[in-house]
C-alpha cells in the first residue's frame, strides 16, 4: 500500500498577516522549500496514481519562488492550489488555467471585513478570479474549479450569504465553510461551534444551503455541534504531507508546532514528523511501522476523546499534545478537525 494523495508546502511564509493565522502564535523561522526537495519529491511520484497532489500548507504557495516550477513539474496530475489569490500575476494566470484542476481561494467577508481581517483588498482578489475566468472562456477550458473558502467565526458570519454571492459573480463551483480554530487568547471565544445544542446556527446553516442550492453552488459545511463519529480526512484520503522543511507529517496540524484554544483551553500542539525526504524516500516512510501504527490507531477511532471528557478540567495530559492518557504519541484525542468543525481542501 502507498499514499493516494500529497501535500506539498512550498514555503510556510506568507505575503499577508491574517488575523486567525496559525503563524500568529509561532516560534519557528518562516522557511521556503529547497530546490532539491521539490525536485526530490516529484522523481519519487512521477510515476505513481495518485489521487490528488495539493500545492498548499501554512503558507501561501504562490509566495514561494518555486510556485512556477512546482506547477508544470505536477502538471499531468489532478492538481490543486490553495491560495489567498492576491499574487496571480498574468504569467501565473495562464499557468495555473493550462495545468491546474482546482483553485481554493479564501474569501472571508466583504470588503470591509475581508480588509479587516487580511488586511487587502477583496476588489482585487475578485478581479484575479474574473481573469481566470475570461482565461478559461477564451480557451474553451473546464478547468481549473474555482473553489471559495470560507472561515468562520463570530467576527464575519454576517457576511457569509453575500460571499455566496461572491462565488457566483465568480463563476465559483463550491463554496467550503470551516471553523476557525482559535490560534491566539483574542479569538478564542469568537468559535461558532459548541459542545452540545447549537440551534441558531443550525438553523443558519440550513438556510445557506438553501440559498446555495438556488445558486447551483455545491456547499460544504462543517460540524457546528459535537459529532461522536470522529472521522481524519488525512488518513482515510491515504494523504501525506511534505512540509517546506523537508519533512514528513500525517496532517497540517503536525506540520508546525502551534498554540490552539480549544473551546477555550489553551493547548499546545508540537510538530511530529515521520521521516525527511532528503534522508528516505515517502514511501519508505510512508510504509515504516511508527507511521502504520499512527494510521492505524487514528483509523481504527483508537485514542481517547478529551472534548467530552468528565476529567479534561482536571487532566495535564490536554495541555499539549505530546501524549494522551493511552501514553500515544502524537495525541490526535483534542483533533478539532477530526470532529469536522475544520475542514482543509
Amino acid at each position: 500500500m502507498s499514499f493516494k494523495k500529497l501535500y506539498i508546502e512550498l514555503t510556510d511564509k506568507c505575503n499577508l498577516n491574517c488575523k486567525m493565522c496559525y503563524r500568529r502564535s509561532w516560534a519557528e523561522k518562516p522557511k521556503d522549500m529547497e530546490k532539491k526537495v521539490l525536485y526530490k519529491i516529484h522523481s519519487e511520484v512521477v510515476n505513481k496514481k495518485l489521487n490528488e497532489i495539493v500545492l498548499g500548507g501554512i503558507g501561501e504557495p504562490t509566495y514561494s519562488p518555486l510556485i512556477y516550477d512546482a506547477i508544470s513539474l505536477f502538471s499531468s496530475f489532478n492538481l490543486t492550489i490553495t491560495t489567498n489569490g492576491t499574487l496571480l500575476d498574468d504569467k501565473l494566470k495562464s499557468l495555473i488555467v493550462d495545468n491546474v484542476n482546482k483553485i481554493v481561494v479564501s474569501i472571508d467577508g466583504l470588503e470591509d471585513k475581508y480588509k479587516d481581517i487580511r488586511g487587502f483588498n477583496l476588489k482585487e482578489v475578485l478581479e484575479n478570479l474574473k481573469d481566470i475566468y475570461l482565461i478559461k472562456r477564451k480557451n474553451n477550458k473546464e478547468y481549473p474549479h474555482v473553489v471559495i473558502q470560507f472561515v468562520a467565526s463570530k467576527d464575519n458570519i454576517e457576511d457569509i450569504f453575500s460571499v455566496l454571492d461572491i462565488a457566483e459573480t465568480v463563476s465559483a463551483y463550491q463554496v467550503i465553510i470551516s471553523n476557525v480554530i482559535p490560534q491566539t487568547e483574542d479569538y478564542k471565544d469568537k468559535i461558532l461551534y459548541t459542545r452540545y445544542e447549537n440551534k441558531f446556527f443550525k438553523d443558519l446553516f440550513e438556510r445557506l444551503r438553501i440559498h446555495s442550492f438556488r445558486k447551483g453552488i455545491n456547499l460544504t459545511l462543517p460540524n457546528i455541534e459535537l459529532k461522536t463519529e470522529r472521522y481524519c480526512n488525512f488518513i482515510e484520503e491515504e494523504a501525506v504531507v511534505v512540509g517546506s522543511d523537508g519533512y514528513v507529517y500525517p496532517c497540517y496540524r503536525f506540520s508546525h508546532t502551534t498554540t490552539e484554544y480549544v473551546f477555550g483551553r489553551k493547548k499546545k500542539v508540537f510538530k511530529h514528523s515521520f521521516g525527511n525526504i532528503l534522508e528516505k524516500s515517502l514511501d519508505d516512510i510512508y510504509e515504516s511501522n511508527e507511521y502504520k501504527n499512527f494510521r492505524a490507531r487514528v483509523y481504527n477511532n483508537r485514542y481517547p476523546s478529551c472534548l467530552d471528557c468528565d476529567l479534561v478540567d482536571g487532566c495535564d495530559f490536554v495541555r499539549t499534545s505530546e501524549y494522551d492518557c493511552y501514553a500515544i504519541k502524537p495525541s490526535c484525542a483534542d483533533c478539532l478537525w477530526s470532529r469536522r468543525f475544520a475542514i482543509c481542501p
